[in-house]
């Protein structure tokens, strides 16, 4: 099992290897901590935290492993806010699998938010920078704080009649392209938004326009598709109300050319998945 943090303000190597020793009720010297390239290590240790100092903020890159002698490793998120505890500063690890630069960050009150976090170089050191946070973090003050919509697109939904369709329509890679991508925006809607409970207007009037694209791909399908499609639209009907599209209008412009004319622009779920954002 292997973690990897990125860690801001001092680091304790001691104060390292006693937050793993509570976490994993493991004696304090059954946790090695070294800096990268040092040999001078337990490398028999069930837990291993090799420090890699960096350019810039974060300060450090933490890499662990845990040997098969630790049973039942726990999850990231749990390690991560009591190592930010015990060493009283913010923390970030990879939000997988969504993009490489996203991140969660986490305060050692425990609270965590989405980070953006890119990887630079810095005179030839590894650097990293973050970019923005969806909420305010006390440890790492005068960080941007902005909406990250790029994590929603990487969260995948199920799409069930879109996947029966898969082998039928090998040959018709588009238009199951466009199902898939209908069906998975419907899904999102009817549970809830993950991953964060919100979805930008913008992302939302595209993927009525694929319903557009959709609706002209299949013009000529057989019944299987019209089926599949009547089904993923019966969902999306029963969780939106009809305002005439003056919601959408309001937030991102002007109808598309046509769009009056499909009732799917008229629709939205309540309460909008964009407002206070």
């Amino acid at each position: 099992m292997n973690y990897g943090f990125l860690i801001y303000g001092e680091l304790d190597g001691d104060r390292v290897a006693q937050a793993f020793a509570e976490l994993l009720s493991l004696p304090a010297d059954a946790i090695d901590v070294g800096i990268e390239g040092d040999d001078d290590r337990d490398w028999s240790a069930p837990v291993s935290c090799t420090v890699t100092p960096l350019s810039g903020h974060p300060r450090w890159h933490m890499d662990v492993y845990l040997s098969r002698a630790v049973p039942s490793p726990p999850p990231v998120a749990i390690v991560a806010a009591r190592l930010a505890a015990r060493l009283g500063t913010a923390i970030a690890y990879a939000a997988a699998p969504s993009p490489p630069s996203a991140y969660w960050l986490v305060g050692p009150d425990a609270r965590r938010t989405r980070a953006r976090i890119y990887e630079e170089d810095a005179d030839g050191a590894p650097a990293y920078r973050i970019d923005a946070v969806e909420h305010a973090v006390a440890a790492v003050p005068g960080l941007t704080v902005a909406p990250l919509p790029e994590v929603i697109r990487g969260h995948r939904m199920p799409t069930p009649a879109t996947d029966a369709l898969r082998e039928a329509l090998a040959e018709q890679r588009e238009l199951v392209s466009r199902l898939g991508a209908w069906e998975a925006m419907v899904s999102r809607l009817v549970e809830g938004w993950p991953p964060d409970g919100w979805y930008p207007a913008e992302y939302y009037r595209e993927d009525l326009a694929t319903r557009d694209e959709l609706a002209a791909l299949s013009q000529f399908s057989g019944e299987s598709v019209k089926q599949a499609i009547e089904q993923v639209d019966r969902r999306f009907a029963e969780a939106t109300e009809d305002d005439g599209g003056r919601a959408l209008v309001a937030e991102t412009g002007a109808l598309p050319a046509g769009g009056e004319d499909h009732w799917w622009w008229h629709r939205v779920p309540r309460p909008l998945p964009w407002a206070g954002r």
